[in-house]
């Protein structure tokens, strides 16, 4: 852990402080990509550079030497580090982190950062959907956002801490109380999904009673809870022997979601992401809608769904088609249903209210059977026939480019939309080019296309050389 965050903290630092990422001294030689910590490596640095480098990632003499003498095999067998020659004089050593592990740096990294300020609210790691697989109940309760962990028997532990994505994995900030039934702690957290181990006596550990974890990258596992937002009820089935829930968030999965049997009915504690979903009970075999619920549409197939929405809502409108008999709103967050999203005509506007999260989406409206793009949003992914409407929801980011006035076409591609050279198509507005975004927390890597010609954003001090001998700009969204 400690090496991890010496990694992180240097990156950071170097960020912020305006350096420019480069491999000519070791203090610019590592960055993250796509879940990866890479380190450029000059072969001509001198003995005090070497020195430098192994003492700034931690790096243990063997491998020191085994790198400025070239010997790839003995590092690609013998350690966790992957080695190749970039080009003459020049080596890239890398190491796997995943990217889940990425969010959890990312907060190590912040943490290690802000050492004297206010601890940053917890966050959740991204799902679409979970539930827990606990050993007993008692081990894990979450009511009202309070969340209540315990470690059952250790009685022998002097001290034991919990740590986790939701408090950037600090080792000190959580520690259990001793009781009769174990060691206990209870925090706020959001709803969503975490990791977290516990500290027994200095030593970490993932929750024994927990059948859900996943590799940390480390040769170990973090133990993943859920805390539920929503709780699937069916009553007035007391005679079935099976009731299982599916739906849009689980890809209609119907074998995976056993409800539990109540007083009065069946039951399901379930996180679900925000946004629209839709579902159905499975009773016996028999599908259903929700009895409960009069939020239904139809599945495009001739059926209806039962649905339920998790955020906040984005209305989608269109205007001057008073005479049209029907319009239909399809796009990336329904998967392109063309039969599930009937707009209303309220006052000659079409409108369709609609739960997302946060996020970017494309989309269109089929207006008496044309495709369209909406005429009330500038924003356009695509080219030719193929030109969706694009929006950011909660966007955090906004790509600005100021000057080229004459320009026909901006486009901006990077790490985050695979370098897409037609997709995301910026806008003039107030004499500058623009175009909002949602990022995902972290590193991002862009650069604009002015009708054709690649450039750096001339406003951002922040670049990195990349593979082609040019730089990249650089961007950071934080939490």
């Amino acid at each position: 852990m400690n090496k991890l965050l010496k990694y992180f903290v240097l990156i950071i630092a170097l960020c912020y402080t305006n350096l420019i990422w480069g491999q000519t001294e070791p203090e610019k030689a590592g960055k993250m990509i796509d879940g990866r910590f890479v380190l450029n490596i000059n072969l001509n640095w001198n003995n005090e550079e070497r020195a430098r480098f192994a003492e700034l990632y931690d790096l243990d003499s063997l491998i020191v030497s085994a790198i400025f003498n070239e010997q790839m095999d003995f590092i690609n067998d013998s350690t966790e580090w992957i080695v190749r020659t970039v080009r003459k004089g020049q080596l890239e050593l890398s190491k796997d982190f995943g990217k889940d592990s990425d969010a959890h740096l990312e907060y190590i990294l912040f943490s290690g950062q802000r050492d004297h300020a206010k601890p940053p609210p917890p966050v959740s790691i991204p799902a679409n959907y979970g539930r827990n697989s606990f050993t007993s109940a008692e081990v894990f309760n979450y009511h009202d956002g309070l969340a209540c962990f315990l470690l059952p028997d250790q009685n022998k532990a002097r001290s034991v801490f919990l740590s986790g994505s939701f408090n950037q994995w600090s080792t000190m900030q959580l520690p259990m109380q001793k009781t009769e039934k174990g060691w206990e702690v209870c925090l706020q957290l959001p709803a969503g999904k975490h990791y977290y181990k516990f500290i027994v006596d200095g030593n970490w550990m993932y929750d024994p009673n927990n059948k859900l974890k996943e590799k940390d990258g480390h040769r170990s596992y973090n133990s993943v809870v859920y805390c539920y937002n929503h709780v699937f009820t069916l009553a007035n089935e007391s005679n079935a022997r099976r009731v299982t829930v599916a739906g849009s968030f689980n890809s209609w999965n119907q074998r995976e979601l056993d409800m539990k049997r109540t007083p009065a009915g069946w039951e399901l504690p379930l996180y679900l992401r925000e946004g629209t979903h839709a579902y159905k009970f499975i009773v016996d075999g028999r599908w259903i809608n929700d009895p409960a619920n009069p939020y239904v549409r139809p599945d495009g197939s001739g059926n209806y769904n039962s649905f339920l929405g998790i955020g906040d809502t984005l209305v989608f409108k269109l205007k001057n088609y008073p005479e049209a008999g029907s319009v239909i709103l399809t796009g990336s967050f329904n998967a392109w249903n063309t039969g599930e999203l009937l707009m209303e005509k309220k006052a000659g506007i079409w409108q369709l209210p609609y739960v997302l999260a946060a996020g970017n989406y494309e989309y269109k409206l089929i207006v008496d059977g044309r495709w369209i793009a909406d005429p009330l949003n500038p924003f356009t992914t695509g080219e030719g026939d193929y030109v969706n409407s694009f929006v950011a929801f909660k966007p955090n980011h906004v790509f600005k480019l100021q000057g080229f006035t004459d320009a026909n076409h901006v486009i901006v591609a990077g790490s985050f939309n695979g370098w897409h050279t037609k997709q995301y198509r910026m806008v003039f507005r107030d004499g500058e080019w623009v175009f909002p975004v949602n990022l995902a927390y972290g590193r991002h890597s862009y650069k604009f296309i002015v009708d054709g010609e690649w450039i750096l954003d001339p406003a951002n001090p922040l670049w990195e050389e990349n593979e082609f001998g040019g730089g990249n700009s650089v961007l950071w969204i934080e939490q």
